[in-house]
């Protein structure tokens, strides 16, 4: 019995996972939850942000910031485009909300180089044994 116990919570926490999201069917944040980065710029390149679906987190904001300034506020299958120049950019994310979103780990970053003209697209994530992340796809 303790054996089928185990597999069931083992099943169950696989569940929970979160899913990655196409670009292509990702919704676009609304406009009142995208705070920079959104002007036009001769050379620039392009990150897009894509959180992920599923229910770990999922009633709770995925804050995104970029070189440490919050740019953005994400819903799950929702993705923000910045239009930023060249160079080496720290993106990072935090759950953030009312109730037990406030008590969730500190702010994950990672680093990333923009080339001139290039796009490149992260996905924010969640898993119940290493919590939320930011990591390059190619979905």
């Amino acid at each position: 019995m303790r054996k089928i116990l185990t597999a069931l919570a083992l099943i169950s926490l696989a569940g929970c996972a979160t899913s990655p999201v196409p670009n292509a069917q990702a919704v676009s944040a609304p406009a009142d939850r995208v705070f920079a980065y959104q002007a036009e710029l001769q050379g620039a390149g392009k990150i897009t942000v894509i959180r992920d679906s599923g229910f770990i987190g999922s009633a709770c904001y995925a804050t995104i910031f970029l070189n440490g300034d919050r740019v953005a506020k994400l819903d799950p299958k929702e993705k923000a485009t910045f239009i930023l120049p060249s160079g080496e950019w720290v993106v990072g994310a935090a759950l953030e909300g009312s109730g037990l979103c406030g008590a969730n780990e500190k702010r994950t970053e990672t680093e990333t180089i923009l080339k001139q003209g290039q796009e490149k697209y992260l996905r924010v994530f969640s898993s119940p044994d290493s919590g939320l992340d930011v990591r390059p796809t190619s979905l």
